[in-house]
């Protein structure tokens, strides 16, 4: 029942529809820090929680501050503040390319349905890590690929309009044909 009342469209449209598009940037750039360090760690077997963000070069442990998605990138010329190491450009480049594509989810499906334009932006993100780490490792971790199938089943399941049906079980129907249909 709260989540219905979260995704009221009279709630959001209560703020400004470009306000959402400022932070839907925003939080995309979030995102796509997260993302880097997924990038980064998930091919090689490392936790995508603990140790916090460090610099790959010294471990320096890098405080919230030096941790601004693009800002401190920039900031810093691309050089870890302790060594003075290179940090690849890709930890920026992941950021604005998810920043920019939150903000296209949001343009684009946002005054329809903002839950819609959420999902969108999430299984994006998704295509971001696996086409990041592949292009690096030549691999896409299941913990992508297998995730991406499970959360792809549960917002089925509460948002049909991804299938542009009305029904959740028009919409499970679609899900599980594309399951058993689709290439091995």
């Amino acid at each position: 029942m709260m989540l219905s009342r979260f995704f009221d469209p009279a709630v959001w449209a209560a703020v400004p529809f470009h306000f959402w598009s400022v932070a839907l940037f925003i939080f995309g750039c979030m995102v796509g820090s997260f993302l880097n360090v997924c990038i980064h760690r998930l091919p090689l077997g490392e936790s995508i929680v603990s140790p916090p963000s460090h610099c790959p070069h010294c471990k320096y442990s890098i405080p919230w501050y030096l941790n601004i998605p693009l800002i401190t990138w920039l900031y810093l010329g691309g050089k870890c503040r302790n060594c003075g190491a290179p940090i690849s450009i890709r930890y920026f480049l992941v950021e604005l390319l998810t920043g920019i594509t939150f903000l296209a989810c949001w343009l684009q499906f946002g005054p329809a349905s903002a839950p819609l334009a959420l999902v969108y932006c999430f299984f994006l993100a998704g295509l971001i890590a696996a086409t990041f780490i592949d292009f690096e490792h030549f691999i896409i971790p299941d913990e992508i690929t297998i995730g991406g199938m499970v959360v792809g089943f549960l917002c089925s399941f509460f948002l049909p309009a991804l299938h542009h049906v009305a029904s959740v079980e028009a919409s499970l129907n679609r899900v599980c044909s594309g399951w058993v249909l689709a290439p091995a």
